[in-house]
């Protein structure tokens, strides 16, 4: 089924990989997975994996050097951590590279520690996409923080994080080494006020890992909450193939 949609992912150390990858392989037509210099015990692995269970031939894969390292970063000193690397190559210069290769109308961004649910991905193919307001240019989706394997928590910094984008409409800053997407015409970043964002609030919350993953990510989020115990139902993709989350669980 073809869907105009392309994936993007820029990965380093995941061991959700696996999961966030196959959560929306059948809804796409393509799927640009970059990564940039893992290093960890299972990341390569599994996206090795990956490509051997690649029947329908989706999987474009390519390993990036960046001139610096992304993670060295908080929101209170990033102006800093901008200014020092401009120019260099970065997560927002693979992004756009990602994007001068997309071939379909869309693309979606996913990170390789978020899972999405199946049931907002087919709202995606099968009502968003083919329903897509011509007034806008990205849609944003809510999210469930995870804070380990048992908890999550509520963070007031990233309520949404913007996930589908119109491809011909835009572009990453060359100057930046963030990981802004800015709409072409204008160079506006987009934020959750502007009026050509949407939040797709139809679909289900996906689940952004990002914090059990990197503990030191914690504390830039500032949680406004105690994490509280985990009683949903997790992405479907980790309940038919159990033994990457068993495999964190274990390690961590």
């Amino acid at each position: 089924m073809k869907t105009d949609l392309t994936i993007h992912a820029v990965v380093k150390n995941e061991p959700f990989v696996y999961y966030a990858i196959k959560a929306v392989y059948d809804y796409c037509d393509e799927i640009l997975l970059y990564d940039t210099g893992s290093t960890d015990k299972h990341t390569l692995e599994d996206i090795q994996t990956l490509l051997d269970e690649d029947i329908d031939n989706k999987i474009r894969f390519k390993e990036v050097t960046l001139d610096f390292d992304e993670e060295k970063w908080s929101l209170k000193g990033l102006p800093e951590f901008i200014e020092k690397n401009k120019g260099k190559m970065s997560v927002g210069k693979c992004r756009q590279m990602q994007i001068d290769e997309t071939k379909t109308k869309y693309f979606m961004l996913i990170d390789g520690d978020e899972v999405h649910y199946k049931d907002t991905m087919e709202k995606v193919t099968q009502e968003l996409l083919p329903n897509f307001p011509p007034n806008i240019l990205a849609v944003g989706f809510p999210l469930i923080w995870f804070f380990d394997t048992e908890r999550t928590f509520t963070t007031g910094t990233f309520p949404v994080n913007g996930r589908i984008y119109v491809t011909d409409k835009v572009y990453m800053s060359k100057e930046s080494p963030n990981e802004q997407h800015l709409i072409k015409g204008s160079g506006e970043f987009f934020t959750y006020e502007h009026p050509a964002y949407l939040i797709y609030n139809d679909a289900t919350p996906y689940a952004h890992f990002e914090s059990a993953i990197r503990g030191w990510r914690r504390k830039h989020l500032v949680p406004l909450d105690e994490p509280k115990l985990f009683t949903g139902v997790l992405p479907d993709v980790m309940i038919d193939t159990p033994c990457y989350w068993e495999r964190f669980k274990n390690e961590n």
